[in-house]
């Protein structure tokens, strides 16, 4: 019971650091969510597409002639750390993955190789 109910609270993504192209300044993505969100589908995509909008706005600096940058690649990376950390955690807590998110694993380890 402890253990469920331990995994049913939210947990915090803290993301490592990655350094935006341009100004080499280091970005961190902190991402709130509800553990029981990584096992249903559904979930899964609303968490994935909750990262991707967080990733993307903490990838996006201010450019003064061209306006508003986002490096695709630093939110790629924010994105890749959080699901790694997401399958880490899920396995600590023996929770299972939902498919869109075990499908995202198996592509950043296929893109590693």
């Amino acid at each position: 019971m402890i253990k469920l109910t331990v995994s049913a609270l939210s947990a915090a993504v803290l993301l490592s650091p990655v350094a935006l192209a341009e100004g080499s300044k280091p970005v961190t993505l902190t991402h709130t969510y509800d553990m029981t969100l990584v096992s249903s589908e559904a979930g899964a995509t609303e968490l994935l597409a909750d990262l991707t909008i967080a990733a993307r706005r903490a990838c996006t600096s201010r450019v003064p002639v061209m306006g508003n940058y986002t490096d695709k690649a630093c939110a790629e990376s924010l994105v890749v750390a959080a699901v790694k950390q997401i399958q880490a955690a899920s396995t600590e807590a023996g929770t299972d993955l939902a498919p869109t998110l075990q499908q995202v694993a198996q592509v950043q380890l296929a893109s590693t190789n």
